[in-house]
């Protein structure tokens, strides 16, 4: 069966930076005649694809329909964040922005973002969109953001290294277990460097991966009372599970993805690990012929949990609070949000759609159609004002315990503290 991914990626950071501040007006503005409108996009993380599809369809017709000129400004994702606090203290945020997955909560706390709840009785097309997806744009019971395509981690396999391994491919682990048992023959048939993979890399791509081991059991952040809950017994059993994997060597903490070339699934440093459809496009852009080898498997299960779960990481449309047209700015995001132009954008953006009524769009290819039949599987990290910190202070805290210089316990207590710190 072929799994070969006939999409682009959503996160490439391969377009320079343009800047997020001086070249825009710090809202939608008129012409010196009076007579036209404008508005700024920022779009995130774009392909050339992506920009051409926006610049030469979307923008045009969206001028067409409404008189309103859209001026698209592009940034990595990298600088996106920092630049985006700074614009808003300075009132100088583009109209419409794009977010990264757990940016909603860290901005509107910041009051960098409008309020969507007075537009969203009246938008036709809210009940088109996955519910949870769309919850995953609230913060303090108001709707921030609205997703435009998300992406899924999910276990993946190399299937022919398993094979190797004597791994029976027709029948991929549902459960922690399981998992555990084929990264067992992986390591001792002795055929790559880390039979497992959990994303460690030069950013917080550990922390990720303990984040998706969190969600397959559970584990809850935070507490009722809003104080951090990571020294649970669901989220020890989580980290348990990631530490062992490096003390019984079926992973290896040397392995450090440099974010460029092939990614260790691709080039058979690694035979299996929770990834997503970009070790597809990895593949194919490094390794063609091993794209034909990637397996998609089933979420996982942790042994406290009920059900399997996928990892969400969703992508989302706000509009700045200093707009001074935040109409027009909703009426650009509807626009671009009606099912014929998000079907084009997502395509050209690389990522999955939200809209319930795109799920079995003929771009996704079999390996998208996959991925959308795990989206009722999908959880996202919960939305905290300090998601944005937590991220880094948690990997620099896992990072010793995968060593196997600080124990599970004393690392949990330590991540409590840090949040707490914080303030709820």
């Amino acid at each position: 069966m072929s799994t070969r991914r006939r999409f682009g990626t959503a996160f490439i950071a391969g377009i320079a930076a343009l800047s997020l501040l001086t070249s825009c007006s710090g809202g939608a503005s008129k012409s010196s005649s009076g007579s036209e409108e404008k508005l700024t996009f920022m779009m995130l993380g774009a392909s050339q694809k992506s920009i051409e599809h926006i610049e030469k369809n979307v923008l045009p017709e969206f001028k067409k329909k409404t008189g309103v000129t859209v001026t698209l400004q592009t940034s990595d994702w990298g600088s996106a964040f920092q630049k985006y606090t700074t614009a808003a203290a300075s009132k100088q945020m583009a109209d419409v922005v794009s977010l990264g997955a757990i940016w909603t909560a860290p901005l509107a706390d910041k009051g960098a973002l409008l309020d969507l709840g007075p537009y969203m009785d009246k938008w036709a097309d809210k009940d088109k969109i996955f519910p949870e997806l769309l919850k995953d744009g609230q913060w303090d019971g108001k709707q921030y953001s609205i997703p435009y395509g998300f992406d899924l981690r999910v276990p993946v396999y190399r299937k022919d290294l398993l094979e190797k391994a004597g791994v029976d491919t027709t029948k991929l682990p549902t459960t922690w277990e399981e998992f555990h048992q084929v990264a067992l023959k992986v390591r001792d048939a002795g055929i790559c460097e880390s039979p497992i993979f959990w994303g460690t890399d030069k950013s917080i791509g550990l922390q990720q991966g303990f984040a998706q081991l969190m969600m397959q059991n559970e584990a809850k952040y935070w507490k009722e009372d809003g104080t951090s809950n990571f020294s649970s017994p669901q989220a020890r059993e989580a980290l348990d599970f990631l530490v062992t994997s490096f003390k019984e060597g079926t992973a290896d903490y040397h392995l450090v993805y440099s974010g460029s070339g092939a990614r260790p699934l691709v080039s058979g440093q690694s035979a299996m690990g929770l990834g997503s459809r970009n070790d597809y496009y990895n593949a194919e852009s490094t390794n063609p012929e091993v794209a034909k080898q990637l397996l998609i498997g089933p979420a996982l299960v942790g042994p406290s949990a009920s059900k399997g779960a996928a990892g969400a990481w969703i992508n989302k449309l706000a509009i700045a609070k200093n707009s001074k047209n935040p109409d027009k700015a909703f009426e650009f995001i509807s626009f671009l949000m009606e099912k014929d132009n998000l079907s084009a954008f997502d395509e050209s953006y690389g990522v999955l759609p939200v809209r319930t009524d795109l799920a079995e769009a003929s771009w996704l290819g079999e390996t998208g159609l996959q991925l959308m039949a795990l989206a009722k599987d999908a959880q996202s990290q919960p939305p905290h004002p300090g998601m944005m910190q937590f991220g880094g202070d948690i990997n620099k805290l896992l990072d010793p315990a995968v060593r196997g210089s600080v124990g599970v316990d004393e690392t949990l207590a330590a991540i409590d503290q840090k949040l707490n710190a914080f303030g709820h």
